[in-house]
């Protein structure tokens, strides 16, 4: 992520708090039923943009890490210092002591 300087991080704060004192003015200058009407438009617009931007957005891309390959294809990736890993499981037992048993059941049955 880039990093963003105090003077960019105050730029952006001034322009936010101009925008909406414009906003705030404009409304009062319009009359409080229409800048009702104006307002719930507005929201309606900016809470329908909010429920499909993730959807017409693009995915942000993830780094590569550094050190790993791809796993080459129907061979399960090594796991790391302890990790159990799961690939492709059916079914896992877990018995700690004798006392603590868990079975669990990927994929279909």
């Amino acid at each position: 992520m880039p990093r963003r300087s105090a003077g960019w991080m105050w730029a952006g704060r001034l322009v936010a708090g101009l925008a909406v004192l414009g906003l705030v003015g404009y409304l009062i200058v319009v009359g409080l039923d229409r800048a009702d009407k104006i307002g719930s438009a507005v929201g309606v617009v900016i809470a329908i943009l909010g429920l499909v931007a993730p959807y017409l957005l693009p995915p942000r891309r993830q780094p590569p890490t550094e050190g790993t390959a791809p796993a080459p294809a129907g061979k399960a990736p090594a796991a790391a210092d302890g990790a159990v890993h799961l690939h492709d499981a059916r079914g896992v037992q877990v018995n700690l002591g004798g006392s603590n048993t868990q079975h669990n059941t990927f994929g279909p049955r």
